[in-house]
Formats: structure tokens, C-alpha cells, sequence
């Protein structure tokens, strides 16, 4: 064993040759007998009611075998529905059904209308083809602020009007505060509609063996566990005879593929109707127009300061469009209201006023994607500070050291309610000005000026909600999700551990961190702990991987239940030794009596002796070496700050970045290699939110994006050589001082680019601000024109 903890040392990812070498298996990798493919007619009117769906020339075609549509669907299948609960947060919400095949109304461009079934895919794509769909076109409505106007078209008539949720955030004397204040500052800011954009979409694959009365499902999913459960409910199938396979690997999900899909349900109708295996695999514009969308709100905001910069209050509304249905188990309307919550961030607030809404509108659902609200409130309040600082005259570094908090801050409650356990704001804050030279680019800015050169940096700190344990999800009164996870740990008798969890690796790098925690627990090595795959018939209950909560959840879990192996094996150890158990201790990956080296057993020899007994006290110990944990996680906050340094060509509208400083402070890591690459893969996807993606839609709720070379993502060459620093404030809530990190490095990119172009712009006449995103060369261009 080696003498460095494998706790928080930096290990090649075990995975990794796998995918290096092409031995992956993804669900369209799975090949079973008679498998048949489905393809789904996908309305092409954003609102309508259906009159007829005729199938009659489809079902002629040779090779289509069904054609199910959503009457028929609907006779065997619940639909999608999220009800939610009472809980501390003032929240009134309203909740819609979500039929896997549309059921008299489509709702967007791109809601199924009719599953077809064929030999194989080219068929089933002809069979969609020949389905005739009879529509009574509906006006659309796609702006959700003319979404909340008296006499709009309605999405769903029950409702009355098309608010899925409000919910207003108090704290504080907001009205004396702005009354007091030296400085208000106003905006509204235009948060770009995207969408995740994993390099496998979504994809499953349904088998129902009659004889057996067993149903396997291969799905792209973040969480099997939840996915089964729901197939059960909605299918009405006995959720012990359903399996669900997450992959077998999952190529990248990012918080789309954490939901209950009507595709999923679809194709478990299917199957068991068929008693053949059906499969479905999304291609690219079915991703871009048919997966949940994210984000796309409005924010309008005030702030209030005195002319030393000293924040007094804030006052912020959230309008979110969260498209045409619910989702499963968030609803759409979490995002605006995550926005509310996060906006103060790590800022010394406490008057607040949070107005949050989600407003139904005939575009596709969103939902959450990779830093859920965060993104909006981030920019919010990032941007408004670099305003606020730019109108009192004040560097925005100077802003933000006026306000932000220290580690001696914490612990304590935001004024939205968020309880803050521990964090370094300011210090994270002044180890990246450092890092970045600081006051060193500011000479060099008025240098460049000078020259016709436009230079600019841009700031931006954030405090991140990682887990969402259980108490947030209790005060939310969201009941469709809970707040642990869960780990299975087992010794065979040669030393080698089989570890098996409810969290779900889809490029985390779970092999290889919980094999270190393994290690670092029971004293084995990294290379002899195996993690099972994601199938539900040999895993504990869990919730898979989303919302930065594997390293907390699953880790803490697996951090428990390594302790209870430890202890076994000590007592197994002392018996064999002829110790006390108190005299025995874990070094170096041997159990030896304390101040004796040469009294020593290695895990085998304690493996062997638990499994076989002879050794054991007789009456005593419990023969075998295994220990489950379900563990009961908190709410850890990590915090970042990312500084970034532009150079932009006024002409073009081109940004080129020069710096990009990222520091972290995620509790302890694990293993900071990870870590790294976590936040550069955030980074790439914080850039796409901030410089190119961008889902769009005409005035009839007719997409306009649906491939890449409309909706257009970042590529390795567009992603700058990133920097990166480290603290590790531990978490005094959780197990190992741990806490999540895999949202900041995609939530803190767009406020620190929008603020680095302001910046580098302000010299011209005119000049305002960056108020809507993405910022590609054309905007940016159009907003120099303006100015």
C-alpha cells in the first residue's frame, strides 16, 4: 500500500481505458433477438387540437407492425403528473398531465403524437411518414411575459391563465432600504434558452419476457432507480419485476437525463403489447427539439447601495418559461424559483425581495440542466454589482471585497433562507485577483487603450447549493424527491471489494473516487475495489447522480459503510492477534497491534478468516464481510470565483480570451485531478450558455434551431487554456468534510464574460451593458453599434 492517503490524492481515472480503447457499451450497443425499432410522429404545430390520427397506409407499409397512438396509450398509461406539497417556502403551483403519447391537444413542436413500430428504424422513419394527423391549429404563445397578459392563448385551459407557479421571498425591511440608499441600480436581463447536449441522447431499450413476467430496461439515464419506480406507477407494472439498466454507460447527462421520459413509457407500452424488445434511440434533432430545454428566463432587478458601495437591499422577479408540460420529479417551475433563492449568493444581503414565476408557453418543456437557477441568479447579481460599481465610480473588485463574506462569516442563513455551513468567498475572491495580477492588467489596460486595444476582466464569485438534502427538499415541500443516497460494500475472501451504490457514473469518475474511499476506509488498494454497474436488480435504493450530490451523498454513504468493514475487521484482526480490538489500528494497509509492526494481518488474511469463519469467536461475530449504508446528506455549499480576461475587436464583434482564473473551494477533495476536470468541462458548458447556444423560436412556436449548425456548441478550440487555484474550507456538516462542485464551473462563466466585455467596452460613447445572452460576435457587434 502506499504511504499517501488515497483520500485526497490525485489518481488516474481507473475507467478510462474503456473509453480510450473503444470497449464502452452504450444502450445502442445492447443487442438482443427480435429486437424491433420505434420511431415517434412529432406534432409539427406548436398548439392544435387533434382530430383524427389515421394509421391506416402507415400499418400497409411492409415491416411496420404498430402504430399506437394517444387514445390507445392513454387506455394502459398514467400520465406524467408532479403534484407538490406544503413546505416553508411560500409557493403556489399548479400541476399538469404529461401523457406520453398526446392525448387530444399537442402542446409544442415536437410533442408525440404516434409511436410507430417497425423492423427496423428506416421503416419505422417511413411508417411516421405515412401517419395522417388531422389538426384544428390553435394560436400559439411564446413570450412569457405576453403569456401572463389577460386573454392569451391558454396552454392548459383548467388552469384559468398560464402560471405554473409563483412564489415570493422575503427578508428584512426592503422598502426602507431602497428608501435609505444612496444608489439604485436597475436592469433586466435576458437568460438564453439552450439545452444539454450529451454526446449519446437519450436512448432505451424495453424488453418484457412473458415467460419470466419480468421487464428489463436499458435507459440513458442519470437515475434507474427513480425511473423504475415511475415505469411502475404510470404502467402500473409490479416495480419488483422491473429491472432498469442505466446505460450500461450513459455518454454524458447533465441533469436532462435525470427525469422520467415519455419515450421510456412509450416503449414499456410497447413491449409488453409486443412481448418483443422495442428500441428507441434519439437522434440529434430530436435532442435539440424533443429533450427538456433549460433556463430561458427574464430577471428584473434593483439594488440598492450606499456611495461607499455598501449593498442595502435587492429586489429581483423571475420569469421563467418552462415550456408546455411538467417534468418528473422537478417540475419545470424549480428553475426560477432555484434563481430566487441563489440571487444574494455569497453577498452580505439581508433585504431582499424575490419575486419568482413560471409561465407556461407552446415551446418544449424545460427543465433542469447543469447548475438548475443558479445561472440566471449568478448573472444577475454579478452583473448588476459591475453596474452598481461602474455608477459609483468604484473598481468592481473593490465592490465585491466591500460585500462578500469571509470564512468568519460562517455559518449562518442567507436572507432567502439558505443555510450556509462554511465557505472562503473573500479569500477564493483575493486568491484569484492574485492569480490574475489584478492591479498588475489594470495598468496594461490603460496602456492598451491607449494603443486602440480593448481589454477587459470580469468577476464573478458564487456560493453553490450542492446535494439539496433533505431538509431543503422538506421546506420546499417538493415530496417527488428525497434527500440520501446508498452503498454497498463487499469483501470476498481473497481481499477484493465489490462495491455497488445508488449514485450513477456518467463520466463523474465514480470507479475511480469511491474506490479511493474504499481504500482510504478499510486499507485495500484502489486497483482491487470493482464498482457494479447501474442496474437496479443489484444495487441499493438511491438517486442517482445530479445537483452536485455524488461525492457528498454517495460518498458519505460509502464513507460509512467502509467504516463499519473497518471495525469488523479489526475485531476479526484482534481475535486472530490474541488483542484487545482497541489495540489494533489500520496502517499502511495493515491491521497491527498498536507500537508492534510484526503483529500484523493484511486485509486477505482478515477477508478470509470473516468469510470462512473457522477463525471467527465462536457466538461472537457474524460470519462474512459486507455492510451497507444509507446515508442521510446535508446540504454542503461550495464556492468559486472565475476571473476572466478579454480582448474584444469592436469591428467583428470577436472576443478572445487572454486569462481564465478559476478558484474552488469544494471542502476536501477527494481527488483533485477530478475536481479539475469537472470544473473544465463546466467551463465548456458555461461558455456555450454565455458565447453560443441559443434554442429559438418564430412568433408561432415554430423552432427554428433543430441542428448544429443552427444551435451551435463550443468545441475544444473555443475553450481557453483555464488556470486553476484550490481551498479546501472542510464542510462541518458532512461526512469527510466533503462538499459538491459540479455545478460553479458551469454557473460562474457567463456573468465573468458578459462582465469582461462590458469592461473591455466601456471606453465607448454610449456604452451600457451586457443585458441578454449568448454573447456571439453578432450580438456583441449589434450592442457596439447601438452604443
Amino acid at each position: 500500500m502506499p504511504t499517501v492517503r488515497p483520500f485526497g490524492a490525485s489518481v488516474k481515472r481507473l475507467e478510462d481505458p474503456k473509453y480510450l480503447l473503444g470497449r464502452a457499451q452504450y444502450v445502442d450497443d445492447v443487442r438482443l433477438p427480435d429486437t424491433v425499432s420505434v420511431a415517434f410522429v412529432r406534432s409539427q404545430h406548436a398548439h392544435a387540437r387533434i382530430k383524427s390520427v389515421d394509421v391506416r397506409t402507415a400499418l400497409e407499409i411492409p415491416g411496420v407492425l404498430r402504430v399506437m397512438t394517444g387514445d390507445e396509450a392513454a387506455k394502459v398509461c398514467k400520465p406524467i403528473r408532479v403534484e407538490w406539497g406544503k413546505g416553508k417556502l411560500d409557493i403556489k403551483y399548479k400541476a399538469c398531465d404529461f401523457y406520453p403519447i398526446a392525448v387530444k391537444k399537442v402542446g409544442f413542436v415536437g410533442d408525440i403524437v404516434a409511436a410507430v413500430v417497425a423492423t427496423n428504424r428506416y421503416v419505422a422513419e417511413d411508417g411516421v411518414e405515412a401517419v395522417e394527423v388531422d389538426y384544428d391549429p390553435l394560436p400559439a404563445v411564446v413570450d412569457p411575459e405576453k403569456a401572463m397578459e389577460k386573454g392569451s392563448p391558454l396552454v392548459h385551459e383548467e388552469w384559468g391563465d398560464n402560471i405554473m407557479l409563483t412564489s415570493t421571498i422575503k427578508n428584512g425591511d426592503t422598502e426602507m432600504a431602497f428608501r435609505e440608499a444612496d444608489v439604485v441600480v436597475k436592469g433586466r436581463f435576458v437568460m438564453n434558452r439552450h439545452c444539454a447536449s450529451p454526446m449519446e441522447g437519450r436512448a432505451v431499450l424495453a424488453h418484457f419476457d412473458a415467460v419470466l413476467d419480468k421487464m428489463t430496461v436499458w435507459t440513458s439515464t442519470q437515475m434507474p432507480h427513480m425511473v423504475r419506480t415511475k415505469i411502475a406507477d404510470y404502467v402500473g407494472f409490479p416495480e419488483h419485476k422491473i429491472v432498469v439498466i442505466g446505460g450500461p454507460d450513459v455518454g454524458g447527462g447533465f441533469g436532462l437525463k435525470c427525469h422520467i421520459f415519455p419515450e421510456e413509457l412509450a416503449l414499456c407500452i410497447l413491449t409488453r403489447e409486443l412481448r418483443r424488445p422495442v428500441k428507441w434511440i434519439e437522434d440529434r434533432r430530436e435532442n435539440l427539439y424533443g429533450s427538456y430545454h433549460a433556463k430561458d428566463e427574464i430577471c428584473y432587478v434593483e439594488l440598492a447601495c450606499k456611495k461607499d458601495g455598501t449593498i442595502l437591499g435587492i429586489k429581483t422577479k423571475f420569469v421563467g418559461d418552462v415550456g408546455a408540460y411538467t417534468s418528473y420529479p422537478w417540475t419545470p417551475s424549480f428553475e426560477p424559483l432555484q434563481a430566487a433563492l441563489a440571487t444574494p449568493g455569497p453577498y452580505k444581503i439581508r433585504n431582499v425581495h424575490m419575486d419568482a414565476v413560471a409561465v407556461a408557453t407552446n415551446k418544449t418543456t424545460s427543465s433542469v440542466y447543469r447548475g438548475v437557477g443558479l445561472p440566471a441568479a449568478q448573472y444577475t447579481m454579478e452583473h448588476i454589482l459591475d453596474l452598481a460599481a461602474a455608477k459609483l465610480k468604484m473598481d468592481p473588485a473593490e465592490i465585491r471585497r466591500k460585500n462578500i463574506m469571509s470564512t468568519k462569516d460562517f455559518p449562518c442563513v442567507s436572507a432567502t433562507g439558505l443555510d450556509y455551513d462554511s465557505a472562503s468567498p473573500l479569500e477564493s475572491l483575493e486568491m484569484g485577483l492574485k492569480m490574475v495580477e489584478y492591479d498588475k492588467f489594470r495598468k496594461e489596460q490603460a496602456e492598451a487603450r491607449k494603443q486602440g486595444k480593448y481589454l477587459g476582466i470580469g468577476i464573478s464569485s458564487m456560493i453553490e447549493m450542492t446535494v439539496f438534502g433533505f431538509d431543503y427538499w422538506r421546506n420546499a415541500g417538493l415530496k417527488s424527491v428525497t434527500g440520501y443516497d446508498s452503498a454497498h460494500i463487499r469483501v470476498d475472501p481473497n481481499g477484493g471489494v465489490t462495491l455497488a451504490m445508488g449514485t450513477h457514473n456518467h463520466g463523474q469518475g465514480h470507479p475511480t473516487v469511491f474506490a479511493q474511499l474504499v481504500a482510504d476506509g478499510i486499507g485495500c488498494a484502489i486497483e482491487d475495489v470493482r464498482l457494479l454497474g447501474h442496474d437496479t436488480s443489484n444495487s441499493p435504493y438511491g438517486w442517482g447522480t445530479w445537483g452536485s450530490r455524488a461525492a457528498v451523498a454517495g460518498g458519505g454513504a460509502v464513507i460509512k459503510a467502509a467504516e463499519k468493514i473497518r471495525q469488523k475487521m479489526i475485531r476479526v484482526a484482534a481475535n486472530l492477534l490474541e488483542a484487545s480490538p482497541a489495540d489494533v489500528e489500520l496502517v499502511e494497509g495493515k491491521y497491527q497491534v498498536k507500537g508492534v509492526p510484526s503483529k500484523a494481518l493484511s486485509v486477505k488474511e482478515i477477508a478470509r478468516a470473516a468469510v470462512y469463519t473457522a477463525d471467527l469467536p465462536e457466538n461472537e461475530e457474524e460470519p462474512g464481510l459486507e455492510a451497507s449504508y444509507y446515508y442521510k446528506a446535508p446540504t454542503p455549499y461550495a464556492n468559486s470565483t472565475h476571473i476572466v480576461v478579454v480582448e474584444v475587436d469592436p469591428e467583428t464583434g470577436k472576443v478572445k480570451f487572454k486569462r481564465f482564473v478559476v478558484i474552488e473551494d469544494c471542502g476536501k477533495m477527494i481527488n483533485p485531478m477530478i475536481v479539475d476536470g469537472q470544473i473544465a468541462g463546466g467551463v465548456a458548458q458555461g461558455l456555450g450558455l454565455a458565447m453560443y447556444e441559443h434554442l429559438q423560436y418564430d412568433e408561432s412556436g415554430q423552432i427554428l434551431t433543430t441542428s448544429l449548425m443552427d444551435y451551435l456548441i463550443p468545441s475544444a478550440g473555443d475553450v481557453p487554456h483555464l488556470e486553476f487555484g484550490h481551498m479546501e474550507t472542510l464542510c462541518p456538516v458532512s461526512v469527510g468534510g466533503i462538499k459538491g462542485m459540479g455545478e460553479g464551473g458551469a454557473v460562474a462563466p457567463p456573468p465573468a464574460v458578459a462582465n469582461a466585455i462590458a469592461d473591455a467596452l466601456s471606453p465607448l460613447a454610449g456604452w451600457k451593458s451586457i443585458d441578454k445572452l449568448p454573447m456571439s460576435p453578432e450580438v456583441v457587434y449589434r450592442q457596439v453599434a447601438n452604443a
